[in-house]
């Protein structure tokens, strides 16, 4: 036997390897490789925020949407609260309260209400009950924006003189899928509103109104109070608030920061 007879006879067997099965190892190892996504760790992706396919293809991770959830959180202003006021936190020891949780759970099953509105007794748990139905939005990847009236009007008024800015603002308001405005008027102590906050208000009520915009609203006024503040802006929110506006008799032993 010549040497070339014995080389091709004492050949190494070659394992044969299908193009699929080649795709395959080369998908292997694109999605071994860590990403540099920040906020969330996920382990199906490594962070990339895709995973490839067969194909030459890639679909979006599903962790994509916890992500989403999460800047939603960091950018609607809420996330220090969420922790502390959640539907389970509310108390319901006596039937007021009860009341107060079965309204916001009915608001957010009913596809057609857009406004809630609590009012009145400081304490009584306005920012809690708001703050889980904001959160509960925020699960779903819907946009919240938490607007603190006392200092986000503070700084609406700072830039009235800016136009374009100021104009920029008060859009965001007016137009964020849900808008959360906690403690509507608020201000110091033995002071009423000023007609330029009333008009800010008016402003970003009345296109919600318009546009029939999920708003959430608190305020340690009642509804009578507020029509003698503003009777226009008022009378939109009891229009569209309809049966889900609460307002909670002012008695010191509804404080529960008190009780």
């Amino acid at each position: 036997m010549n040497n070339l007879a014995y080389l091709f006879e004492n050949l190494p067997e070659v394992e044969l390897v299908s193009d699929e099965e080649r795709e395959q190892k080369d998908i292997d190892w694109k999605n071994s490789r860590p990403g540099n996504l920040e906020g969330y760790d996920c382990e199906v992706c490594l962070n990339r925020g895709y995973v490839y396919m067969l194909g030459n293809t890639s679909k979006t991770c599903e962790c994509m949407k916890t992500r989403r959830s999460l800047k939603l959180i960091t950018a609607s202003g809420l996330e220090p609260l969420m922790k502390r006021y959640t539907f389970d936190s509310f108390t319901t020891g006596v039937k007021w309260q009860a009341a107060i949780k079965a309204a916001a759970l009915d608001f957010l099953k009913d596809d057609a209400a857009c406004f809630f509105a609590i009012l009145g007794q400081t304490g009584a748990g306005k920012t809690h009950i708001c703050t889980a139905m904001a959160a509960d939005y925020l699960r779903k990847h819907i946009p919240v924006y938490y607007m603190l009236w006392l200092s986000d009007i503070k700084k609406l008024r700072a830039t009235v003189t800016e136009g374009e800015i100021h104009e920029k603002e008060i859009k965001r308001l007016q137009t964020i899928e849900v808008l959360y405005l906690d403690d509507l008027f608020k201000c110091k102590r033995g002071f009423q509103p000023s007609d330029a906050d009333v008009r800010l208000a008016f402003e970003i009520i009345n296109a919600r109104y318009n546009a029939q915009r999920t708003t959430l609203i608190s305020s340690e006024f009642t509804i009578n109070e507020l029509k003698q503040i503003d009777p226009a802006t008022a009378g939109r929110i009891k229009e569209l608030c309809g049966s889900y506006m609460l307002n909670i008799e002012r008695n010191e032993s509804r404080n529960y920061r008190w009780i």
